[in-house]
């Protein structure tokens, strides 16, 4: 039996609310490990996996970088895909067309580790494979568009339909 009986209990915080405490935590110098929502960076990074990440320190971020950042009021997590006018820009492993363009000061972290839910492994993410494997997948948008299309493939990126 817990000692307090509401340490069951699930709670429910907006975002803002959890974001601003992982903010705080990763100013502190600490790494903080948060559950990924959503499909945007399949095939790499699924619904319910999590990722550890560190504060970002405003050095050269490497290309292919998985990160945090605040865009139009909202928290995303995708992948640096390019630099334009100044502006970094972010696109999700499994989006064909959606990208996002923030400023520098809208990042907060990068990833550094992926834990994937369904395996017993560790998944570096700051390696130069991570980083060229999503750019890659990147690249090939238009083709997986195209093939998406001819429903040569389907939705799931990650999956080829026979």
């Amino acid at each position: 039996m817990p000692e307090n009986k509401h340490e069951n209990e699930i709670r429910v915080i907006s975002n803002e609310d959890y974001f601003a405490e992982v903010q705080r935590i990763l100013r502190e110098g600490k790494e903080v490990r948060i559950r990924v929502k959503g499909n945007s960076m399949r095939p790499f990074i699924q619904d319910g996996d999590t990722v550890l990440l560190h504060e970002y320190s405003g050095s050269p971020l490497p290309l292919g970088s998985n990160i945090l950042a605040k865009e139009n009021d909202k928290f995303v997590f995708h992948r640096f895909v390019g630099k334009k006018d100044g502006q970094y820009i972010l696109a999700g492993d499994g989006n064909l067309v959606l990208r996002e363009y923030i400023v520098e000061t809208d990042i907060i972290a990068i990833a550094i580790m992926h834990y994937p839910k369904d395996k017993d492994k560790v998944i570096a993410l700051n390696g130069t494979w991570a980083r060229l494997r999503g750019l890659c997948w990147y690249r090939f948008r238009l083709l997986r568009r195209v093939l998406t299309k001819l429903k040569l493939i389907n939705s799931a990126p990650d999956r080829l339909i026979k």
